[in-house]
């Protein structure tokens, strides 16, 4: 009897997941531990594996599509195996009714139970093993590239993107793809229209307002001098962790700022600063939260950064890890990005945009000073926060950075 694969739920709000690309093509024989498919949800992607081995039969849908959870994907058997007929919404149905708990597709619970099972997500590659990214593998893939270990990576985490791809192949004299002029409309991956439905949302339902303060940033750059230079357990600790690290600790001492604005007429204060990290990945922004930041030490804020930030570039981040921020840091800074206007993730009432370090020229009683100076753009929700309270929040912050070995 052939086997019959799921569309796994990965939390419980997940009614629906997009399947983004498949790995394998009916016809295809796969073992227990193939990658079968790949998934997006709201925060995340994952890699959905084979808990069968046999020919896969039956695929019931094709890239991009939405698929509700619990729901049949495909079929893996022997040839010959009797196939379940099921009724699969289209494509366009499915994009219609996204969001919907309704569906045409029978549940779980509808095949025999024995027959179906969840398939196992991945969440990165065997230790000294390279990851590889969607782009990457299909160029690869295209061009007969088989042993992706040979490739030199240049991603994080030992990743494998498309420019070392074609890097490899130039270098072994293979004919690289040219540009043609043509033209192509992509659909967007469901994160992607996640992070835009917010962006969207949020300029509309808050009143935004952004200012921005310079502080010297001599004393961060000395304190991360130092660490790296006494190589103990905080060499690796950055600016940007100091940075993390005085924030949570200056928002302890202003609750407005440590805020939810749930409707125009109630505000929730937290007294627990849970800072949301906006991170860059190939997938789209993610911001994954170090709770409780305000009682934890500089090492551990450094610690919990570093290993949400890669689990956010592997795919592998449970979307529990991505909810209940107070209050959110995005740093620009190692792109060169002086200054930008940050845009708030509701219900916060605030977010603090952190821009490179840059040399500036300042009067002083001694004369002209050249220092090292980097510029904070702080975005808060004007029906909660006046320019006042938030004005005496940034300079209290920018205090605090300018002397952080006392604050430590």
């Amino acid at each position: 009897m052939a086997d019959v694969m799921i569309m796994p739920r990965l939390s419980l709000n997940e009614e629906t997941n997009l399947l983004s690309q498949w790995y394998v093509s009916e016809g295809d024989k796969v073992s227990v531990g193939d990658k079968l498919f790949c998934i997006e949800t709201d925060k995340s992607t994952l890699d959905v594996d084979s808990e069968f081995e046999g020919t896969v039969l039956k695929k019931y849908y094709e890239d991009y599509a939405v698929v509700s959870v619990l729901t049949p994907v495909c079929v893996i058997g022997q040839e010959g195996d009797e196939i379940p007929e099921l009724e699969v919404v289209s494509e366009a149905a499915q994009e219609a009714s996204e969001g919907e708990t309704d569906s045409k597709v029978p549940e779980a619970d509808s095949v025999s139970q024995g027959a179906m099972s969840a398939g196992t997500m991945t969440t990165g590659v065997e230790k000294g093993m390279k990851g590889i990214s969607p782009r990457a593998r299909k160029l690869a893939e295209q061009n007969g590239i088989v042993n992706y270990q040979a490739i030199s990576a240049s991603g994080a985490e030992n990743r494998i993107l498309e420019e070392d791809v074609i890097r490899y192949m130039r270098e072994r004299g293979a004919e690289v793809p040219q540009a043609t002029g043509e033209k192509k409309t992509i659909k967007l991956p469901k994160i992607r229209k996640v992070i835009a439905k917010n962006m969207m949302n949020s300029l509309q339902s808050s009143a935004q307002l952004t200012m921005t303060s310079i502080f010297h940033a001599g004393g961060v750059q000395a304190l991360r001098a130092k660490f790296k230079a006494e190589q103990g357990d905080m060499k690796n600790v950055t600016i940007g962790d100091l940075i993390l690290f005085a924030t949570a600790r200056t928002l302890a001492e202003f609750p407005y700022m440590n805020s939810w604005m749930v409707s125009d007429e109630e505000a929730i204060e937290f007294a627990d600063v849970n800072l949301g990290c906006a991170v860059d990945t190939e997938r789209g922004l993610m911001v994954p939260t170090i709770m409780a930041a305000n009682v934890k030490s500089l090492l551990d804020i450094s610690d919990d950064l570093k290993e949400l930030a890669g689990q956010c570039r592997k795919g592998s981040i449970s979307p529990d890890k991505l909810k209940e921020a107070t209050f959110t840091v995005s740093n620009l800074g190692a792109f060169g990005i002086r200054s930008f206007t940050p845009i708030l993730n509701p219900p916060q009432v605030g977010i603090l945009g952190v821009g490179a370090i840059d040399y500036m020229v300042k009067q002083t009683k001694e004369g002209m000073l050249c220092y090292p100076a980097c510029t904070l753009s702080l975005t808060v929700d004007h029906r909660l926060v006046d320019g006042g309270p938030a004005a005496r929040f940034l300079k209290k912050l920018c205090e605090n950075l300018e002397h952080i070995e006392e604050l430590i």
